[in-house]
């Protein structure tokens, strides 16, 4: 293992208010929503985070926020096993389409 490198953290990553996942809806273009979007789930904690605050507030929230979380955990997760070359070029048509069908529905 690298010395220059910090051990993995094992606490689970906190979701704050101002990671809410309509921001990669409500941004004014695709760059934007980008940025949202990665700025909401960077790395895999954030991922689970989302996950378990969008089925834990299954209950209370609308349907289109539980489906939009889990929408963008299973895009994340996907990314990550396609690898940075491939997930970047995929990432903008990902958000598109997204971004369309929540317009329309």
């Amino acid at each position: 293992m690298d010395a220059l490198l910090p051990p993995a953290s094992t606490a689970p990553a906190q979701l704050s208010a101002l990671h809410d996942p309509h921001a990669v809806l409500m941004a004014p273009d695709l760059d934007s929503a980008e940025r949202a979007y990665l700025g909401l789930l960077p790395d895999r904690a954030h991922v689970d985070a989302l996950a378990r605050h969008a089925i834990s507030n299954a209950r209370h929230a609308s349907g289109s926020s539980y489906a939009l979380s889990l929408t963008l955990v299973g895009m994340r997760l996907q990314e990550f096993k396609m690898g940075e070359d491939c997930a970047t070029t995929c990432r903008q048509d990902s958000l598109h389409s997204l971004r369309q069908a929540f317009a329309t529905g």
